[in-house]
């Protein structure tokens, strides 16, 4: 089932509960293999009621997937829910995405040594077995490529978090520059396909203008070699 699908269906859950009802909810949208974004369920006002209260954990535990990563629970496991298994696997592959969205689009490797402190995996094969059967086997949270040699992980495409409000401002920004950008580079285009159309319709006229002078020379030169004749 597609992902927008299965949040929605636990965002209209959401509006028609309260209390504990809520956290069963989160507990189950949190620890679905096949939902990776929670912003949605967060701006459910029934969900933010949880705040000051003594469910109050289980609304920062709707945060941390939204937002956070494996070492963020670790620094502050007290505060949330017990996790299943299901559910720190999510929050270990949400890690893998938010690390990889960090690099620059440039030099989008991660090393392997960050990975596993990030992760808290131990060996270099428990942690490529990882990467490979829950981040790239997925389809869904990261694209990329294994290099043993280098000990890292090229990543090629990499699943988008949800965004902090806070963050907001500043991605804003960033797309604002994005298609100043993308405007300055079609205008560069559409200036160079100006340039080619005018050059090539130039070549044509000259071309034609050519064409046409051959065509009286070969008049000329007919005309001329019957006049010849008819003196002869």
């Amino acid at each position: 089932m597609d992902q927008e699908v299965k949040i929605q269906q636990y965002v209209l859950l959401a509006k028609g509960a309260r209390g504990r009802g809520l956290t069963e909810i989160i507990a189950k949208a949190t620890a679905d293999p096949g939902v990776f974004g929670f912003g949605e369920l967060l701006d459910v006002p029934n969900i933010k009621e949880l705040q000051g209260t003594d469910l109050s954990p289980h609304y920062a535990l709707l945060q941390l997937f939204a937002f956070g990563t494996w070492s963020d629970y670790q620094a502050n496991a007290g505060s949330f829910p017990q996790l299943l298994e299901q559910q720190v696997l999510k929050l270990k592959q949400l890690t893998v995405a938010s690390l990889a969205a960090s690099q620059k689009a440039s030099a989008m490797v991660l090393p392997y040594s960050q990975l596993q402190a990030s992760l808290q995996i131990g060996s270099v094969r428990e942690l490529e077995d990882f990467l490979i059967n829950h981040c790239f086997y997925t389809g869904v949270i990261i694209a990329g490529k294994l290099d043993q040699k280098q000990a890292c992980l090229q990543v090629h495409d990499v699943l988008g978090r949800d965004v902090r409000p806070e963050q907001l401002p500043d991605l804003i920004q960033r797309m604002a520059r994005w298609i100043a950008a993308g405007d300055e580079l079609l205008r560069a285009i559409e200036g160079r396909v100006s340039y080619a159309t005018a050059t090539s319709d130039a070549a044509r006229q000259h071309r034609e203008e050519l064409e046409a002078r051959i065509e009286e020379v070969k008049r000329a030169i007919k005309v001329g070699f019957c006049w010849d004749a008819r003196r002869l």
